[in-house]
């Protein structure tokens, strides 16, 4: 059968609904996974960043979901004057402080919003197959780029020493994203957008639930309130153990993304927290790497059946497709929702 993307169906899930077939919801993946199904000719032209953008909406497409994540613009990305570190598998949230005083502050090259480029929205809208959507994401969450501009420990101090700074940090960080969001999700193509920042690690939270009332909610609820003006969902992606502060998700956002084992495994969050907010993704990274395809599969296709009655979940990763994930393990995963479809990928 051939493939057809229908939106609708991951807005029944997100509306915490029994959808009409099983759903698949992904953060991103990686070329890897893109060149297995997309031939780079089959991409409309265009430069760089736009080719890079289509061919992972078509890339999504072909694997049977029913949207497409889209990446912001360069120009919405926080200069980070850290050393490069794109090309790392792990760097530590410490290094590269560049915001350390009111001095620095002052100094450092904020992103200019007011002068936002919005046509490669347009550009890959223009090309997106019949029944997607796009949800874009975000340069970073508010907690995530506040992190990277002062490092962790820095932060941790100078929330007790300059509070005012801090206050001023969360403000220049947080205007500019609700103010990327409203802009967003304007977009006829839109369909939701997706809220990025990493909260927590395996055991808590990386603030105190009084310094993210104080600092970081408040702009959470201006971002879903941006998004919501519009009529559209407001989905949160956050690693960490979250679930101390998860009233916090649920009273704001519609889908909660980024799960692992060593925490909440997918299939307990589902029993808990499935009435109050769509499950997606969740099939923990880990587990993808190190399991069988067979294991995979399995797990995947039971946890379709656990929500076939009540909805509210879409099958993806914990967290993204890594490039040291295998692809056959990922596609072990999907494959479980494309058998229950009846639909078959060919991938190469």
């Amino acid at each position: 059968m051939p493939i057809h993307s229908d939106f609708s169906q991951l807005l029944k899930v997100l509306g915490r609904e029994k959808p009409d077939r099983p759903v698949l919801y992904e953060f991103y993946m990686n070329d890897t996974v893109y060149d297995s199904v997309v031939r780079d000719f089959e991409v409309p032209r265009g430069d760089e960043e736009f080719h890079k953008r289509m061919k992972m909406a078509l890339a999504f497409h072909r694997l049977g979901y029913d949207h497409a994540t889209l990446l912001p613009g360069k120009h919405h990305y926080f200069p980070e004057l850290r050393e490069h570190h794109e090309d790392k598998r792990t760097y530590s949230l410490n290094e590269g402080s560049c915001i350390d005083s009111w001095d620095s502050f002052e100094r450092y090259p904020w992103p200019d919003y007011d002068a936002g480029d919005y046509r490669y929205l347009e550009q890959v809208a223009a090309h997106l197959p019949d029944g997607m959507q796009l949800i874009p994401s975000g340069p970073g969450g508010v907690e995530e780029v506040v992190i990277s501009l002062t490092g962790y420990e820095n932060l941790c101090y100078l929330m007790v020493d300059e509070e005012d700074l801090v206050d001023r940090l969360f403000e220049e960080v947080g205007s500019r994203l609700v103010r990327y969001y409203d802009e967003v999700a304007s977009f006829d193509r839109v369909g939701a957008c997706l809220s990025n920042d990493d909260w927590g690690f395996n055991t808590q939270t990386l603030l105190s639930p009084a310094q993210m009332e104080r600092w970081l909610i408040p702009w959470h609820r201006k971002i879903a309130a941006a998004i919501h003006r519009h009529g559209k969902p407001a989905l949160i992606h956050s690693c960490g153990n979250v679930y101390p502060v998860f009233d916090w998700i649920t009273e704001n956002y519609e889908g909660k993304h980024s799960y692992e084992d060593s925490i909440l495994p997918v299939e307990e969050a589902y029993r808990r927290y499935h009435t109050e907010i769509a499950i997606l993704g969740g099939i923990d990274v880990n587990y993808l790497i190190m399991e069988s395809e067979q294991a995979i599969y399995n797990r995947s296709r039971a946890m379709l059946e656990l929500s076939a009655e009540e909805g509210s979940f879409a099958l993806g990763t914990g967290n993204s497709v890594p490039d040291y994930m295998p692809r056959e393990k990922y596609f072990a995963m999907l494959k479980a929702a494309w058998d229950m479809r009846g639909i078959t990928v060919v991938t190469r």
